[in-house]
């Protein structure tokens, strides 16, 4: 169960992408319940404990008005940022919401973690004022792969992240060794709560040990 506490952090806001197509899963996966909820007000209530301010970045804000609504996430008011060329892909949404979002640092969560640990997060999130002003973003990594979609970017990213869209890249693993992305230790825990939902059968098999 999740803390009442207040976030600890004022310089870091939080970004949670919802426009994804959901073309494998078949149908929109922020309004899929798990456990009671939809994913996508499960991952907000995480973020609220976590960072000061709250967005989630779409082209259908309207969409999840009512989900997530200040009554659903103890009091919490989130923000919708408009999303206006989905076709860049996540690195695209996250270009956007640096644009527009003040804080030092963003938190960077896909719509489908509900297995997301506000604990874990939050101990990530107390290295950030310890990184170098060299490094530009707080990423989980796995062996050579990064998990960009809970992860957290510095505000200074924006302007590379914007000349490496300019030349046609798309991808987080291409882009995070070239801003200097400071890896995060995955274990065991830390594995299972990045388990993502991308098809029907995801949401009916066994958790990771």
């Amino acid at each position: 169960m999740m803390s009442e506490s207040s976030p600890s952090n004022p310089q870091l806001a939080a970004l949670i992408l919802a426009g994804g197509k959901s073309s494998r899963m078949g149908e929109d996966k922020a309004q899929i319940l798990w456990e009671g909820k939809p994913l996508l007000q499960r991952v907000c209530e995480v973020a609220c404990h976590c960072a000061s301010q709250v967005y989630y970045i779409t082209p259908w804000p309207e969409r999840y008005e009512s989900m997530l609504s200040p009554e659903h996430l103890s009091g919490r008011t989130v923000q919708a940022l408009p999303e206006t060329d989905h076709k860049k892909g996540p690195l695209g949404a996250l270009s956007e919401g640096l644009s527009q979002i003040e804080a030092e640092w963003v938190l960077l969560l896909a719509c489908d973690l509900p297995l997301l640990d506000p604990a874990i997060v939050q101990q990530w999130a107390t290295q950030l004022p310890h990184l170098p002003p060299e490094s530009l973003a707080l990423v989980p990594k796995q062996g050579t792969l990064w998990h960009p979609m809970c992860g957290f970017y510095r505000r200074s990213a924006l302007e590379p992240l914007r000349q490496f869209l300019e030349e046609g890249g798309r991808s987080f693993q291409r882009w995070l060794p070239q801003i200097g992305a400071t890896p995060l230790e995955v274990g065991t825990a830390e594995f299972r709560m990045l388990r993502n939902f991308n098809t029907p059968g995801d949401l009916h098999a066994p958790s990771p040990e």
